[in-house]
């Protein structure tokens, strides 16, 4: 497996936050770029702050904030935070688990996760819901430091421009004692974020444990602040703009374009790209295909667990079956987490849940995989290089699409929108409210 193949795995990967970064990156160098390019320094160093800031909260925040619980409430708890709450709750799954366990210290890990389900199922639930909240404090504490900066400029480049006009020295002094700025529209306060509802701990076992959908969470609470605390009319139809569609282009769109790039390569050049690229640059690819005996595996693994299978009977063929080239090429796709134990053997990590619908979404693609190969006459190589040329170009392609949204599209809408609302003027709407509170003040003498 080479370098590229990873790469192109995860950009492709909805559960990774690479092609997430990617897309933020454009983003926020096409804000801060137009910022700039309307609004002057004032404005760029504002939006700066807020992209960069915000960026790395984001990406870095929650992780960093529940490595420091694992270091801390789990340790002191004695269980091991590698350990699914999904694996351990269901009883019959658990007990697989804890049986095929690749080695005796993953058996106590789950021994002692089973024996302590009530405190592992709050810990896990509280990781989640402190590692959100203390991540959106951060970014209250960003906001407000980037309002302060801004203040701060706008200040100076007033009384700077004041000075020019021959302005007394003492109003500046009478400036500084008057906290003129608090009196723009700040923002609301917010109530930290609520982790206690019902309704919220059954929708934690879904979401808590994917880093995409607590990023894609996060991102719901940082847009709802953002449009609140709004410090001007204008900044808050901005932010609808820009915060609408990078909700949709981060976390939809990629779906919609995959969806219809796959269905198109399949109709128009008879090729499924459906198959992780990690998977497809393998050799194992190569040998389902040649390799009769792994064709009729897959195909016996399809009809025997359908989507109205045994959930534990799978799990139970998973376990006990892990040279299967389904449960392989689980293996190879990062679907099934694996362990490389003292003596060389690459196990499966049985503390890490096992999804079933991507295991059946991995068994359809792998069917089409095969199938697709007699009709194009094609040697194993040709048909795994045209794949393999077909996927790349069409994770390019889906990533290059939204970059190209985010990045310049939704920025110049943005300050179209903002030029036409201002008779044609891309004045900096924060910074020309509050030089209009500063002259109310008669701070100055001209």
């Amino acid at each position: 497996m080479n370098i590229s193949s990873q790469l192109v795995s995860k950009l492709g990967s909805p559960n990774s936050k690479i092609p997430l970064a990617v897309k933020d990156l454009c983003n926020s160098a096409g804000c801060t770029y137009f910022s700039y390019d309307a609004g002057g320094a004032i404005e760029g160093k504002d939006r700066l702050i807020d992209e960069v800031g915000t960026g790395a909260l984001w990406l870095f925040g929650i992780p960093a904030y529940k490595k420091l619980i694992d270091m801390t409430l789990f340790k002191k708890a004695g269980l091991d935070p590698a350990v699914d709450v999904r694996v351990v709750k269901n009883s019959a799954y658990f007990k697989k688990a804890v049986e095929n366990a690749p080695t005796d210290t993953i058996k106590k890990s789950l021994t002692d996760a089973g024996k302590n389900l009530g405190k592992t199922k709050s810990l896990n639930i509280a990781k989640f819901g402190i590692a959100m909240g203390l991540t959106m404090l951060s970014y209250f504490g960003l906001t407000k430091f980037k309002q302060e900066i801004t203040k701060k400029n706008i200040e100076k480049e007033y009384i700077a421009k004041q000075m020019n006009k021959t302005v007394l020295t003492h109003n500046y002094e009478l400036f500084e004692k008057s906290n003129v700025f608090s009196e723009i529209e700040q923002p609301k306060k917010q109530k930290n974020p609520s982790f206690g509802s019902a309704a919220v701990i059954k929708a934690a076992e879904e979401i808590m444990l994917n880093p995409v959908k607590n990023m894609m969470l996060l991102d719901m609470g940082i847009s709802a602040e953002r449009l609140s605390g709004a410090r001007t009319k204008g900044e808050f139809a901005e932010y609808a703009i820009k915060e609408g569609s990078f909700l949709f282009f981060v976390y939809g769109a990629d779906k919609m374009i995959k969806k219809g790039i796959d269905f198109a390569a399949e109709k128009l050049f008879k090729t499924p790209i459906g198959l992780d690229a990690k998977l497809i640059s393998s050799d194992y690819a190569k040998d389902i295909l040649k390799n009769s005996k792994l064709k009729t595996q897959v195909k016996e693994f399809t009809q025997k667990f359908s989507s109205n299978t045994d959930i534990n009977a799978l799990y139970d063929f998973i376990f006990k079956n892990q040279t299967h080239p389904v449960v392989e090429a689980a293996k190879q796709s990062g679907i099934i987490s694996t362990i490389k134990t003292k003596s060389g053997d690459v196990l499966i990590d049985t503390r890490k849940y096992i999804d079933p619908k991507d295991i059946q979404k991995l068994t359809k693609e792998l069917n089409k995989f095969i199938d697709f190969k007699e009709p194009s006459k094609q040697t194993v190589s040709k048909y795994l290089d045209k794949i393999k040329g077909l996927k790349v170009a069409s994770t390019v392609l889906n990533i290059g699409l939204c970059c190209l949204a985010l990045g310049y599209i939704v920025p110049k809408a943005m300050f179209k929108y903002r030029e036409k609302h201002q008779n044609g003027k891309n004045d900096f709407h924060v910074k020309t409210e509050y030089e209009k509170e500063l002259a109310k003040k008669n701070l100055c003498t001209l």
